[in-house]
């Protein structure tokens, strides 16, 4: 597949993932901005946005639940290799 599709599957995945996340420092509305993965399908980083929220809590609640995103992506997406998901905030990022 071409990296725009493994793209916009592993941004599907991540957000229906995060809606059914239960943290207190995770919003009900998270939006998914975009999603870059590298040439090598290793690593996936998933710029992310949320409105009214303190967005290092954020960012610090998404990368403890790395591991159970990183299992809904490679139970949904079918890669050879899990891409290590990496999160970054959307408003400061250059995409």
């Amino acid at each position: 597949m071409k990296p725009a599709q493994i793209q916009a599957q592993i941004s599907r995945v991540i957000s229906e993932a995060i809606a059914e996340l239960r943290d207190p420092r995770i919003p009900l509305i998270v939006t998914v901005d975009h999603v870059a993965v590298t040439s090598d399908y290793g690593i996936a980083r998933v710029y992310v946005s949320a409105f009214g929220t303190d967005m290092p809590d954020l960012l610090d609640a998404l990368s403890h639940a790395r591991g159970h995103l990183q299992r809904q992506v490679g139970a949904q997406v079918k890669l050879r290799r899990i891409p290590v998901l990496e999160f970054y905030d959307a408003a400061t990022a250059r995409f």
